[in-house]
């Protein structure tokens, strides 16, 4: 079986967004997640962020080019990554 690539788009509930992303890695596809809010630098986020990170989940932020871990893209790059995906949630 091919892998697919799922992505999840982060808007307000981030931290709920990331814990879901590191268990989508469980399924051994491809995991992009796409920021699009600032993030919140709160304890939760910041655990989540970490284990997505452990977890090769790959992080791309359009809000902002100082979040640590986020890959800067532009909308357009984000928009074309989303038309690749297999599976999109938007959290």
């Amino acid at each position: 079986m091919d892998k697919k690539t799922i992505a999840v788009i982060l808007r307000d509930r981030q931290s709920e967004a990331l814990r879901m992303s590191i268990g989508l890695t469980i399924l051994e596809d491809y995991v992009e997640v796409f920021l699009t809010e600032p993030l919140k630098h709160d304890g939760e986020t910041e655990i989540q962020l970490e284990g997505a990170e452990e977890m090769g989940v790959r992080l791309f932020s359009i809000a902002s080019s100082d979040d640590p871990g986020f890959e800067r893209i532009k909308i357009e790059e984000m928009a074309e990554r989303l038309i690749e995906a297999d599976n999109i949630i938007a959290y």
